[in-house]
């Protein structure tokens, strides 16, 4: 089966090095770095903060699942939220930055992305390499993402290493290393990442391009990882620039979820970030334009696909919108699972494909919702004849509806993706912080939760008739002769 969702970082970031071996090392050149951090003058904040100008507390409670969450804001706009949970000595810490690749200009693509190597390169106090090489012998594990919305950062590490943490992060928020020679060689690593997880993959350039074409003149309109071209064509100015815009603390959101305490964690961050200086406030960002003028259909040849492709979806709704619970419901009952309706019908059925491949979370974002399907057909079964058993399974939707039965399935399916992600120290924090930087709702994984709990079988008939058109996407991946 062929691998679409490429969203996800890897376990091991590009410019990681590999970790040295030996836990007395580790423990020592982490004590070390915890000591560096402490009485490094040039890490050190002054005296002068910004000082906290707001506290709040946030609570959510869904199926026995609750959360409690504790936050401030400190002068220079950045937003903090803490959940103490002290059943582990660890924490996990993540930083969201309100940029992707949505706001870059016109031939300077590939910028949002670009700062998630650069991030790593060093700062003022932290040598190249450094934030990997202290949080690893601390016995911790980092990463980092971009999407079209968002870069995030993460470290999880033990507890006692708050202070380290917060040191590494605010000294590349204060005095990241933007030289010419970084930028040259993180240009070359990017460009190399290009080749090797986009360029060389079978249906990922086609599908990258076909999604990038569909919301052409929106920020969706390109890939996150930008164009060769507009990378050869940036300065280090233009990318000074950018880190400037965007890496400012009134535009990014922390969450530090685990065995911290609260009043411990206001008092460490004000004394590390409180005097970074608060950058230019932001217009909010555009609309985006889901209306469809017919049809949006393409072929592409792809010389690495081994054996066709197709992909049938719409353009619904962002994820901000009341619709968005019932969406995602109806493309559960109609394409999640070997059970789920157009799949069953499709693979088992009427042996028509060999493999239904998940789509979730590729050719859209927060405020570019996209629904859609991809088949691997079985010899002899044609492009049309798929999409003519799509359609009409999609039809009696639209006239009599799903089943209780089947909606309640598709919930538990998403309660227990839920869950999962809620397991973790890792997984709540990153849910915090996208729930408070993207919808100001610090417990927004609970509100969605909710949300989809009341969904009926009456909303899943209204957004299949208002939003599964026969203006639909389609694209046929074909191999390369």
């Amino acid at each position: 089966m062929p691998e679409l969702t490429d969203s996800r970082p890897s376990r091991r970031h590009p410019i990681e090095p590999r970790p040295p071996r030996g836990a007395a090392w580790r423990r020592a050149a982490a004590t070390l770095a915890v000591l560096g951090a402490l009485v490094t003058g040039a890490a050190a904040p002054s005296s002068a903060s910004a000082a906290v100008s707001a506290r709040g507390e946030t609570t959510g409670s869904v199926l026995g699942i609750e959360m409690k969450v504790k936050h401030f804001t400190l002068g220079n706009g950045l937003r903090v939220f803490v959940l103490e949970d002290h059943s582990t000595p660890m924490f996990a810490m993540h930083i969201a930055y309100h940029v992707g690749s949505r706001d870059e200009q016109p031939g300077r693509t590939g910028f949002a992305h670009l700062f998630e190597h650069m991030m790593f390169k060093g700062s003022g106090s932290v040598p190249d390499g450094g934030h990997f090489k202290y949080i690893n012998e601390a016995g911790g594990t980092l990463n980092a993402f971009t999407t079209a919305d968002v870069t995030q950062y993460h470290e999880v590490v033990p507890s006692h290493y708050l202070d380290m943490v917060l040191w590494l992060e605010s000294d590349r928020l204060r005095s990241l290393a933007v030289t010419d020679e970084n930028f040259e060689n993180q240009r070359a690593a990017v460009k190399e990442e290009k080749a090797m997880r986009y360029d060389n993959r079978p249906y990922i350039k086609a599908l990258r391009t076909f999604f990038s074409d569909a919301w052409a003149g929106t920020g969706y309109g390109h890939t996150t990882i930008g164009s060769e071209e507009d990378l050869s064509a940036a300065a280090t100015s233009d990318i000074q620039g950018f880190f400037d815009t965007y890496y400012v603390p009134n535009n990014a959101v922390m969450a530090i979820v685990g065995d911290v305490d609260y009043a411990e964690v206001e008092r460490k961050v004000d004394e590390r970030f409180g005097n970074i200086p608060r950058g230019p406030d932001r217009a909010p960002r555009p609309a985006i334009d889901h209306s469809m003028r017919g049809p949006y259909v393409r072929t592409i040849e792809d010389p690495l696909a081994p054996q066709p492709l197709y992909l049938i979806g719409w353009k619904t709704v962002p994820t901000h919108d009341p619709d968005h619970a019932p969406v995602r419901i109806l493309m559960s009952v109609l394409l999640r699972g070997d059970s789920s309706r157009i799949t069953r019908l499709l693979k088992d059925e009427r042996r028509m494909v060999v493999a239904s491949v998940p789509t979730e979370g590729i050719g859209g974002g927060i405020d570019a919702g996209v629904a859609a399907g991809a088949f691997v057909p079985s010899p002899g079964h044609g492009f049309d004849a798929i999409k003519a058993v799509v359609k009409a399974e999609v039809g009696k939707v639209k006239k009599r509806g799903i089943s209780p039965k089947e909606l309640q399935k598709a919930i538990n399916q998403l309660t227990v993706d839920t869950v999962s992600d809620l397991a973790t120290n890792n997984g709540r924090a990153r849910g915090i912080a996208q729930g408070a930087l993207f919808y100001d709702d610090p417990v927004h994984a609970l509100s969605e939760l909710e949300s989809y709990r009341k969904v009926t079988p009456k909303d899943i008939k209204r957004v299949a008739n208002r939003y599964l058109t026969d203006d639909w996407l389609t694209l046929e991946i074909v191999p390369k002769r």
